[in-house]
């Protein structure tokens, strides 16, 4: 394995820390505020490229290999987590579906303007009775209807409802079938029967704007069908890894932002007669978000140069990459929020934020009680690659 940086990986990472350091944190408390991290700002990013991520170039991406992917949102996350949320669509749930399994005339409709910033898209799947479990329970129904489809359901939690032009949504045919069931759709932003909710005040990823979508007699029609009948389970999970290693890459980048704004403090903040990184207690924090962020991205790294190989699936070590940085991610936030004292809880400070979004990233992308079991599932023999169980 070679994780050495070539002159074009570094030369995409330099210039998106340009970008985020000039446009987007100067901005990141207000947006904050806002809770919504403004259009404009995105579409920007897609004028200079950063939303195409693996995406081959005739469907208008960057076809970044997986590894220069995670360096790029490692950079954008270290300054903003939603700004690397936002360039991580188009590579995992919402734009690997469409550009695995779409139609031509829905990669051109869909996938194309969603790498270039020209229009915006929301992935539709949790619910408010399941998450984890979506396949099990998923409860939002699905019938033929002549050339359409009508879908009946609610969708909760779902992030960056109020600025998506499309949603990629799944509904079942029939609960008994299970997977065997699930239709996967591309439902258009203002087609009659979608309303949605927003959820404000949340305690963490306030800039990532989230609400609820209710589907009330909606009709799709059938083109915007994505796989065949009952196969939708295949888009629903074609985009599980790289969502892990898009996970896991911002956790490292909030891992290094955490260190150096605890380092800054340390050497600045005073407590009788020396700065406070004198105390050997301080240095022992900062010497674990040290070693933290060196693991972390060596499990992202090796997750990511995995899936350069051709990997269709690295369950394991995707949930091992995903478990240890967020974990690693909430103490060093921890961390980092007890050596600025009560100063940790002032804005201009950073680390409450920082402390507020590590919680929440141990829970999307699979809570990560979830990826405990599956990597003791793997280390008993429970599961096995799909080879083996063929």
């Amino acid at each position: 394995m070679d994780f050495s940086i070539t002159a074009d990986q570094q030369a995409l990472i330099d210039q998106a820390a340009d970008f985020a350091r000039r446009e987007i944190a100067p901005h990141v408390e207000r947006f904050e505020r806002d809770e919504c991290f403004p259009r404009e700002l995105a579409e920007r990013m897609g004028e200079l490229g950063l939303l195409g991520g693996t995406v081959p170039e005739a469907y208008g991406g960057l076809g970044l290999d997986y590894v220069t992917l995670s360096l790029l949102l490692e950079e954008l996350a270290y300054h903003d987590v939603t700004a690397a949320v936002i360039a991580g669509w188009p590579s995992c749930s919402l734009g690997r579906p469409l550009l695995l399994y779409g139609t031509e005339e829905q990669k051109r409709d869909y996938l194309t303007p969603l790498c270039q910033g020209r229009k915006f898209g929301a992935h539709a799947v949790t619910e408010p009775h399941s998450g984890t479990d979506i396949v099990r329970r998923l409860e939002t129904t699905v019938r033929r209807d002549g050339d359409d489809y009508v879908l009946n359901g609610t969708k909760t939690w779902i992030s960056n409802a109020r600025n998506a032009d499309f949603f990629l949504t799944y509904g079942t045919l029939d609960r008994s079938l299970g997977m065997r069931g699930i239709c996967a759709f591309i439902v258009d932003a203002g087609t009659p029967g979608l309303a949605m909710t927003p959820i404000r005040n949340k305690a963490g990823s306030r800039s990532q704007d989230t609400a609820q979508l209710y589907f009330e007699d909606l009709r799709v029609p059938s083109r915007n069908r994505l796989l065949p009948e009952g196969q939708g389970y295949r888009s629903l999970m074609c985009g599980t890894e790289v969502g892990r290693l898009a996970c896991s890459a911002r956790a490292t980048g909030q891992i290094r932002a955490c260190l150096d704004a605890a380092v800054e403090y340390a050497k600045q903040r005073e407590v009788f007669g020396q700065p406070i990184g004198r105390y050997e207690l301080v240095q022992a924090k900062i010497a674990g978000m040290r070693v933290g962020l060196e693991t972390s991205r060596l499990l992202v790294r090796h997750l990511a140069w995995l899936l350069d190989q051709g990997a269709e699936r690295a369950q394991k070590e995707a949930s091992i990459a995903k478990l240890h940085t967020t974990e690693t991610l909430m103490q060093c936030a921890q961390d980092a929020y007890q050596i600025h004292g009560a100063y940790g809880v002032a804005e201009e400070y950073k680390v409450g934020r920082y402390f507020r979004d590590a919680k929440v990233m141990q829970i999307y992308d699979g809570a990560n009680e979830m990826h405990q079991q599956i990597i003791g599932e793997w280390e008993l023999g429970y599961r096995q690659p799909a080879a083996a169980r063929s």
